[in-house]
Formats: structure tokens, C-alpha cells, sequence
């Protein structure tokens, strides 16, 4: 299906984590109104710079950040009714109901499709059971929740501002309103942390049962103050020996819990994957989507092989921008075949179903297994890739390892 999705970045924190490394600002009243308003203009912009969308259907709605949760209820209705009202002139494919449960997207000459997948993340500490009620009436029809950790002092260490009893709360209350498409995120591999302590975290996490849980091992990144303790040898991670066990113990924990692993980092009960996370990891036409707010990052696979834009990070100067011309991307870039090639295969062999050869060869008029042999050939060899049913794919030994096999293959 010719479809797109929406991405909408909310910067706003209470108090940002040492260990994030995404667009958001901590503190401070969020201008909310203005916020909305800079979302919806730049929105309308897009759909009348691309009169090719008229043929889209909306695949799904993401609000991701910061902290989406600090929005009121009223926000993301407004978002959410603005995606259908703010059209200079209405498109059908990107028309949908507001409320929660009725939720469809519709394309023009078409009936009902399936339920749409809009999904909001949540910081435990930021909602109550009333304002969970608001965001599900609101449309909101799949929550993400930002648990990390099922252990006090893990929380404390990682910076979040909720506590175990927030975050199971949290997760109950989604529950009593209605919500039936739940994931928690959940963090491995933090410092001082056993592989026991991992073994009874996903315990935790399994007897919950929520449709999807993110498994992330903790990534230092440049400039984190997590990365500057590193490189000052305050802050040591578990030995690689240790990483690797929790990661292996995660896959047969989750898996032999009826869990699909997806992902290098995700699983999901059957039918729960996220429906927009994967667009990300697609490599055909169909994985196009917008995305709006402050250093939000848009694709379209038009013209040629397609097009990657990014907005101003700082939220003021988004907004500004937005004020001034409708617009405020800061940056773009033109892919080239061999930008596109190299991005299939790194996105395709992030997914553990691997990269379909078939697919691949006729989207690039190219085998994979003839302008990569030798390498792949090696990396066979050596137990870190496998050929089956005309796919490629990570074998555990690879998943491992999943960024050093792909560069190694690129290479």
C-alpha cells in the first residue's frame, strides 16, 4: 500500500537523563499553544509543497521526544484533528476520526482500512489515570512507556524523576482505561548492574504481559554526561563478557515468553510489532514519512532515490522559523543510489528476519550477493551472517555485534 506516516517531536523535559542524547530541553513552562501551532503550520506547509501526498494513505501517527506526556489531553486532540483540518485544501487520504476507539485511516476511494497506529510515550512520572483517560479519547490508541528500570536504585542512577511504583501505576492505569496496545522501554548493561539483576528485570517486564518491550543495551553518547564520566574513568559499564550475557539471556527470556524478536532491541507479541518504528527499517518506497517540531527528520523516497530532511533543533528557533515561512528545515540531502544501497543494508539487518534478496535485486536492479560477496562470504564464515530462503540475516553471534558486522560488510 502507498502509505506515510507522521513523527511529531515534543523537546520538552522535566529534567533531562545524563545518558539521552535526543533533541529536548529541560525545564521551563512549555509553550504549549505556540508549540501546536508551529506543528500545524509546518504540517499544512508540507501537503502544499507535496501535492504527491494526495495519493497517500496514513499509515501512523507517533508522538516521540522529550516528553510527549507533558502535553495535555487538549494538545494532542489538536494535533491529531489538525492532521485532517489544517489542509489548505482537504486531502481524503489523510482524513481520520478523532476518538480513540473509532480510530480508522481512511484513503479516498477507499472503505475502513485497518486501525490506525497512533502512539504516545509516556514518562510514568508526568500522567495520572484521569489525564491516561484524556489521551485515549483524545485518539491516542498505543502508549510507549518510558519504564528503564523495575529497580530504585537503577532509576535514581539513570536520572528518571518517577519511581517502581510510578512506572507499575502507570502501566495498571493504562490498562483500567482501555488501552490494549501497550510497550514499556526497558535499559540494560547500566553500571553496577548483575546479570541476575537483568534476569529479574525482564522477569518483571514478562509478568506485566504488554504487547511490546523495547530491550535497549545503555549507549554512551558524545556529549552525555554519561559519556564525559566515562571518558574520565568515573563511570564503568559491565564487562563485555556480562553485556553479552544479558543480551543473550534477553532474547531466550523474552522469546520463550511467546515474544518476537523483531529488532536487535525490540519484541512483541504476535501482530504487536510497532507499525511505525518498522517504517523506519524498511528499505522500499513504502517507508515514507514526515516528521514535525523542533529537529524532526523527514523522508521521501521521491525524487530518485529519495530525499532526507531535518529541522532546527533549539525549540525557539523552530518556532521562529515556522512564523516566519512555514518551514524550518535546517538541512536536506539528496541520496544517491549507493546512499540508498548502503542504507538498506544497514537498516535491513537490523531486523532479524534479514534483508529479503529478492526485494532488494529488484528495488536496485542489483544482487546483493554479487556486489558484496567476498564480504559476505566472510562474515559466513566466520558464524556472524546466514543465507536462508533467499534472505540475509544476523545470526546470534552477529546480533551481538549487529553495528561492527554491518560496517564490516560496508566496508
Amino acid at each position: 500500500m502507498n502509505t506515510i506516516s507522521i513523527y511529531i517531536h515534543i523537546p520538552f523535559c522535566i529534567k533531562k537523563c545524563p545518558y539521552c542524547s535526543f533533541n529536548s530541553v529541560e525545564g521551563g513552562e512549555i509553550p504549549e499553544d505556540a508549540y501546536i501551532e508551529a506543528l500545524l503550520k509546518e504540517l499544512s506547509f508540507h501537503i502544499q509543497e507535496m501535492p504527491e501526498l494526495s495519493d497517500r494513505v496514513l499509515e501512523t501517527i507517533y508522538f516521540g521526544g522529550g516528553t510527549p506526556s507533558l502535553i495535555s489531553a487538549e494538545g494532542i486532540e489538536r494535533v491529531i484533528g489538525g492532521i485532517s483540518l489544517s489542509q489548505a485544501k482537504p486531502i481524503p487520504t489523510l482524513t481520520l476520526p478523532l476518538k480513540g476507539s473509532e480510530l480508522r485511516f481512511i484513503g479516498e476511494g477507499q472503505g475502513e482500512g485497518e486501525p490506525g497506529e497512533v502512539t504516545l510515550e509516556v514518562n510514568p512520572g508526568t500522567v495520572t489515570l484521569d489525564k491516561l483517560k484524556l489521551f485515549k479519547e483524545a485518539g491516542i490508541n498505543r502508549l510507549s512507556i518510558g519504564v528503564q528500570s523495575f529497580d530504585e536504585r537503577r532509576l535514581k542512577f539513570l536520572g528518571r524523576i518517577h519511581t517502581v511504583r510510578d512506572a507499575l501505576k502507570c502501566y495498571e492505569d493504562a490498562r483500567s482505561v482501555g488501552f490494549h496496545n501497550v510497550g514499556i522501554d526497558l535499559i540494560s548493561c547500566i553500571p553496577g548492574q548483575t546479570i541476575s539483576e537483568w534476569c529479574s528485570e525482564l522477569d518483571t517486564a514478562v509478568s506485566l504481559r504488554p504487547e511490546h518491550i523495547s530491550a535497549y543495551t545503555l549507549s554512551l553518547e558524545k556529549g552525555t554526561p554519561f559519556y564525559t564520566l566515562q571518558n574520565t574513568g568515573k563511570l564503568l559499564l559491565p564487562s563485555e563478557e556480562d553485556q553479552a550475557g544479558m543480551f543473550e539471556f534477553t532474547i531466550d527470556r523474552l522469546t520463550s515468553a511467546g515474544y518476537l524478536h523483531y529488532e536487535v532491541s525490540n519484541y512483541a507479541l504476535q501482530d504487536y510489532e510497532s507499525r511505525h518504528n518498522n517504517r523506519y527499517w524498511r528499505y522500499r518506497d513504502s517507508s515514507d514519512y514526515i516528521g514535525l517540531g523542533a529537529g524532526a527528520h523527514s523522508y521521501m523516497s521521491f525524487p530518485d532515490w529519495g530525499v532526507r530532511r531535518w529541522n532546527e533543533s533549539p525549540p525557539d528557533k523552530y518556532m521562529k522559523a515556522i512564523e516566519k515561512s512555514g518551514s524550518a528545515v535546517k538541512g536536506m540531502e539528496r541520496l544517491s543510489k549507493d546512499n540508498a544501497v548502503t542504507e538498506a543494508i544497514f537498516l535491513g539487518l537490523r531486523k532479524t528476519e534479514g534483508i529479503d534478496l529478492y526485494l532488494f535485486s529488484k528495488r536496485f536492479s542489483l544482487s546483493l550477493m554479487d556486489s558484496h560477496s567476498e564480504k559476505i562470504s566472510e562474515l559466513i564464515q566466520e558464524g556472524f551472517l546466514t543465507l536462508s530462503d533467499s534472505r540475509l540475516s544476523l545470526t546470534r553471534k552477529g546480533l551481538l555485534v549487529a553495528d561492527s558486522v554491518i560496517i564490516a560488510l560496508l566496508s
